[in-house]
């Protein structure tokens, strides 16, 4: 697997003009330069005044988007006359301000949308509008196949939110393994060659081990998505799916075996955080910019964390999470779109929040944010093979063969597993029962 290699300043000034004078940008490098040059380019094009006196907010969780779509909307400002301002906490305080917005009356007119669990409240309160109507009027093609489907919620869902679609991502989301070469040659690992099965993995693992190096790292968060990727060995999308959905027992061999991947990973002391409980962010740094885990299973939202926090270190790459030796299906990702906006159903100015929404799954927003960001457009017009980062590719390819498993786990469930594969490391409970409590949560 080929990793992307530094580039020099001039090189960076060479890219950058060629990838954004097509897009009618100017492209401002910063005093240190590299990749997190592209996101000064705002001052490129200053916002003009508000023609119209409205001024929408969009709470954005993203760190590695800010400044483009800080860009983006000081764009869209000079051009439309509506004042746009993007308001970003961070991942940690996200969820706590759109929870306090909420429960004081005091809702952004555009919102980002975190997994189906966590933001069924607030659609079932009424707080975030269907776009579906406005899809089916055309809107869909600026999306690439499949990625509407898995965000749609259909009637008789587990999480009881009425149908629709209430999110427009303008990422496509896929989830692998980043690694860190310079850390597998230390651990005598041929870094061009990614393990392929589970039991490479392990072995890869052990070494890394072996040479004083922190092997693995899974935020605590993505626990069951790790689950839900390995267990496509096993089943089907259509069996996944009724699982979700309730019809099939969480308690299965399929299921037994992924968690299984834990427990062996434990005994072989190939995990870095023993317990798993640590969130994304900070197994970013850990990756990213500490260096001291050499590899890291997370979503492709992560290299835009890397572009912001750690510009510098782009010697890493990626690979998809290896097949299991006894798998009757090749592996796929979880996945659908990753960052979006969601619509305040009930604020003052939807028209315009909708209308700057569907500015932003246009062709050439979306190319700015592949260059800027960088990420894996959902808009299939938008997308380039031949500009996409070598650490951006595995997470593009997964993305054509990602699970169509619409029904998305509960909350309760995401939970049990999260708690149920923590309590495995430390010994606390064995496989079954993990199992038996997901089974509980699936029941409510």
């Amino acid at each position: 697997m080929a990793t992307r290699s530094m580039l020099t300043r001039r090189q960076i000034l060479r890219d950058l003009g060629l990838a954004t004078a097509a897009l009618g940008l100017t492209p401002i490098l910063s005093a240190r330069g590299g990749a997190e040059a592209a996101t000064t380019v705002a001052q490129a094009t200053p916002a003009g005044p508000a023609k119209s006196g409205v001024e929408i907010v969009y709470l954005n969780q993203s760190r590695g988007q800010a400044k483009t779509l800080t860009f983006l909307a000081e764009k869209y400002t000079k051009e439309m006359g509506v004042k746009v301002t993007i308001d970003t906490p961070g991942p940690t305080d996200y969820p706590r301000k759109l929870q306090a917005a909420s429960q004081t009356n005091t809702m952004p007119d555009i919102y980002y949308a975190t997994n189906a669990g966590e933001m069924a409240p607030y659609y079932k309160a009424g707080l975030a509008l269907n776009l579906k109507p406005e899809l089916d009027r055309g809107w869909k093609k600026n999306f690439r196949p499949g990625i509407l489907e898995l965000i749609e919620f259909k009637a008789g869902n587990p999480l009881g939110v009425p149908p629709g679609i209430y999110n427009a991502p303008w990422e496509g989301n896929s989830y692998g393994l980043l690694y860190n070469p310079a850390l597998f040659e230390k651990a005598k690992l041929d870094p061009k060659k990614t393990p392929a099965s589970t039991a490479e993995f392990l072995a890869t693992l052990k070494a890394l081990k072996a040479a004083g190096v922190g092997p693995f790292l899974v935020a605590a968060e993505f626990i069951h998505i790790f689950v839900q990727s390995y267990v496509s060995n096993y089943l089907t999308d259509d069996e996944i799916e009724a699982t979700h959905a309730g019809r099939s027992p969480w308690k299965s061999d399929a299921y037994r075996k992924a968690l299984q991947v834990f427990v062996d990973m434990r005994e072989a002391g190939a995990i870095f955080n023993t317990a798993l409980n640590q969130p994304n962010p900070q197994c970013e740094k850990s990756f990213f910019n500490v260096q001291e885990v050499a590899i890291l299973y997370t979503g492709v939202f992560s290299i835009p964390v890397q572009v912001t926090t750690a510009p510098q270190f782009t010697a890493y790459s990626s690979f998809p999470l290896p097949k299991a030796e006894d798998a009757k299906y090749s592996p796929r990702s979880f996945g659908a779109g990753g960052k979006n906006a969601v619509i305040h159903a009930k604020g003052k100015n939807v028209d315009e929040a909708l209308k700057f929404v569907k500015w932003l799954t246009e062709k050439e927003q979306e190319q700015i944010m592949m260059q800027m960001v960088p990420l894996v457009p959902t808009n299939p017009e938008a997308i380039d093979p031949a500009k996409i980062l070598p650490q951006l590719k595995t997470f593009a390819d997964q993305l054509s063969r990602i699970q169509m498993v619409p029904t998305q786990r509960t909350a309760q469930v995401n939970e049990a597993f999260v708690k149920g594969v923590q309590s495995l490391l430390l010994k606390e409970k064995t496989v079954d029962q993990v199992l038996d409590d997901v089974d509980k949560a699936q029941k409510g």
